[in-house]
């Protein structure tokens, strides 16, 4: 029975597109742009959850779990999550004997290879009637452990998948929704040149422009900047000249 993922799953893990629509959706909510790795702190465990209920659905379907209050037919295939959701085949019922315990059955249920086991049905009252859910220990479905080890290469997937969207824009490696920017019009483009020309071509930052510009928005700053930003890029007027992870203006013609 399958209790975890394959050795390669995360190796073989490619982003599809409803990864892809759980981020567009994720970044509407924060409305601000954010970066692969940033990204990944929120798909990760969203992969590792479905891929949980996947197992725990397959764990289940190889026979009824086991509870100790219902009752079972001989023939019957019973799953127990007690036993590392070990299953096996009802092949005798007696009825129980106990002073303490009121009316209840004895289930014999031999297992692969031979086994055999009994065990206690039609008990309304014991502490395994709360059927557990599967508890699934395997380092490809902890979090921590996947970004650890595979974290990396999950960034490099994200970004190809990423580019693949013609919805999502990105600008100092940060992704945002294309339909959710700031319009930014020629007038404050042109504001920004003349700011730039009377700092000598620059370079100033993209928050410097803000401040002089007075760019009106109500959205959250950092997709302000982002916005300003990408229609500074996409005007050939404007030379970004920043070290990495940093973005500075300057003009082309100075």
């Amino acid at each position: 029975m399958t209790k975890s993922l394959q050795n390669d799953f995360w190796e073989r893990y490619q982003f599809q597109e409803p990864d892809i629509e759980n981020l567009f959706n994720h970044l509407i909510e924060v409305e601000e742009p954010l970066t692969p790795k940033e990204l990944l702190q929120f798909l990760v465990p969203r992969i590792i959850d479905d891929e949980k209920k996947k197992i725990a659905k397959q764990q289940q379907s190889a026979g009824t779990l086991y509870v100790p209050q219902n009752h079972y037919k001989i023939g019957e295939t019973v799953v127990f999550p007690v036993l590392d959701w070990d299953n096996g085949k009802v092949v005798d019922i007696s009825q129980g004997s106990n002073p303490d315990i009121s009316d209840f059955e004895v289930i014999d249920v031999e297992f692969s290879g031979g086994t055999r086991r009994q065990f206690a049905a039609g008990l309304e009252k014991h502490v395994l009637n709360n059927a557990p859910q599967s508890t699934i220990d395997d380092p490809a479905l902890n979090f921590d452990s996947v970004i650890q080890t595979h974290g990396k290469a999950l960034v490099v997937k994200l970004k190809k998948a990423l580019e693949q969207n013609e919805d999502l824009v990105r600008i100092t490696g940060r992704w945002f929704p294309r339909s959710l920017l700031v319009d930014v019009i020629i007038g404050y483009l042109n504001l920004a040149e003349a700011l730039l020309d009377m700092s000598d071509g620059g370079p100033l930052s993209v928050s410097e422009i803000l401040e002089q510009i007075d760019l009106p928005t109500d959205v959250n700053p950092k997709l302000t900047e982002f916005s300003l930003n990408l229609a500074l890029q996409h005007d050939e007027r404007f030379d970004e000249v920043g070290p990495a992870g940093e973005v500075i203006w300057f003009l082309n013609r100075l």
